[in-house]
C-alpha cells in the first residue's frame, strides 16, 4: 500500500510531505506506521471520503498544532 502523507504545523507553517510504500505485513497498521516516520501519532480523524482505489483521511494530532492529510492507494 502506498501512503501519501502531509503534516502541517498550523502555528509555524512548517510542513512535511512524502510517500511511504508500506508492506502489508501488519494489516491495518500501514497508516499508523507511515505517520510515525513523520513523528506524529494519536490522530483525531475527521470524516473519511473515498475515491475509487484510494482513501483520503484528514485529522489533527492531539496535543499539537499539527494537522495531517493522508491518501492511501492499494
Amino acid at each position: 500500500m502506498k501512503v501519501f502523507v502531509q503534516v502541517i504545523d498550523t502555528r509555524t507553517g512548517i510542513y512535511q510531505t512524502g510517500m511511504i510504500d508500506e508492506p502489508s505485513i501488519m494489516e491495518g497498521k500501514e497508516i499508523e506506521n507511515a505517520l510515525l516516520h513523520f513523528g506524529v501519532s494519536d490522530i483525531k480523524w475527521k470524516p473519511i471520503s473515498q475515491i475509487e482505489n484510494s482513501n483520503n483521511y484528514f485529522g489533527e494530532a492531539k496535543g499539537t498544532t499539527k494537522i495531517v492529510s493522508v491518501i492511501t492507494i492499494c
